[in-house]
């Protein structure tokens, strides 16, 4: 990403029509919880974490080169894509951890402190864009990845973050308020449209994202064949919830066999596998996905499941039967780190 690339992601607040729609309503929304007193505390437990999500969901549009959707009301709800709420845990953890730094080691110990958050934190946030995984998040194998990945690129992530402290301390005392307020939330939301750019710059979306399958068209074969994709999923889920792990997984098998475009079936229960809340059952189902890809010879979708396998849980391995083939997969797909992982196996 060159320096034009940075100033069109800096700017792309102010271009997006949606992005500049949410930022002027969180700010107003902000504005209201500080003047409503106890009524604001309450406001803040919906608004903070509606925000959270949509920086995370900002990110992740411009990691894939799309436009953000504007905040709708069920960003406002703390039940579903609990992942888009987890930065709210490193960001709480540095503001604390930085507190207990000065006390103990004074300012200039909380200086380094400070310079290390900023290199780490734009890391975690492209981590878990990429992942949608918590845990991977934290990962120092991940981070250290990620960063050597997009190599220079990166650097424009922690400078913007680098950005906020010193506009927010050179500036507070020039600028009225409320254009201060305005102005510190612009860069927030430029942090994380720029850390989506940096993702997007190295491809890395592509690389370890399956994407979702197409969503049914208005035909009603299509539409009646989703429904039923659904009812079995969720007939299996019931099934894997009561501890019948193998009951459910061969469920999902016998409607693979009949399913019409099997390709895409194979796909579409993976994706919805990793949303549910304990994704192991889609790692086992994984295995047996990953088999049908070395069987049909397709070592880039191999590679690819693997590497998305690995970011959800570094201990996923293909079958015994299938480990030769899965290395075999990643030579030829050139990825030698890949296949040095899969012979340690």
């Amino acid at each position: 990403m060159n320096f034009n690339d940075y100033l069109r992601e800096l700017s792309y607040p102010a271009r997006s029509l949606s992005t500049g729609f949410a930022l002027i309503t969180f700010y107003l929304l902000g504005q209201l919880i500080a003047l409503a007193g106890l009524f604001g505390i309450w406001l803040a437990t919906m608004v903070v974490p509606a925000l959270f999500r949509y920086l995370i969901l900002l990110a992740q549009a411009r990691a894939r080169g799309a436009e953000a959707d504007p905040p709708g009301i069920e960003y406002f709800s703390l039940i579903g894509n609990g992942w888009t709420l987890f930065p709210i845990v490193p960001v709480a953890f540095f503001v604390w951890s930085y507190d207990f730094v000065v006390g103990i080691y004074g300012a200039g110990a909380a200086g380094i402190f400070s310079l290390l958050a900023v290199a780490i934190v734009p890391a975690m946030m492209c981590v878990l864009v990429i992942t949608q995984a918590p845990l991977q998040s934290l990962n120092p194998i991940a981070l250290k990845t990620l960063i050597r990945e997009t190599g220079p690129s990166y650097g424009w992530a922690p400078l913007t973050l680098l950005g906020l402290p010193l506009f927010f301390l050179l500036l507070g005392k020039v600028l009225p308020g409320w254009l201060h307020s305005l102005a510190t939330l612009y860069l927030v939301f430029a942090f994380y449209a720029v850390t989506g750019a940096v993702i997007r710059d190295k491809k890395l979306m592509k690389e370890v994202y399956i994407e979702d399958p197409l969503e049914p068209d208005v035909e009603k074969q299509i539409a009646d064949l989703q429904k039923e994709r659904v009812f079995s999923l969720n007939h299996a889920y019931g099934l894997i919830s009561r501890g019948n792990r193998e009951g459910g997984l061969g469920h999902i098998y016998k409607w693979l066999e009949n399913d019409p475009d099997p390709d895409m079936a194979w796909e579409w229960f993976f994706v919805r596998m990793l949303q549910w809340e304990q994704t192991r059952p889609a790692l086992f189902y994984a295995q047996q996905y990953l088999s049908r890809q070395l069987e049909r010879d397709d070592p880039i979708k191999a590679c690819k499941l693997i590497l998305r396998c690995h970011m959800e849980d570094e201990t996923f391995r293909p079958l015994a039967d299938d480990l030769p083939a899965a290395i075999e997969a990643a030579e030829r797909c050139g990825n030698r780190e890949l296949a040095m992982a899969l012979k340690r196996l």
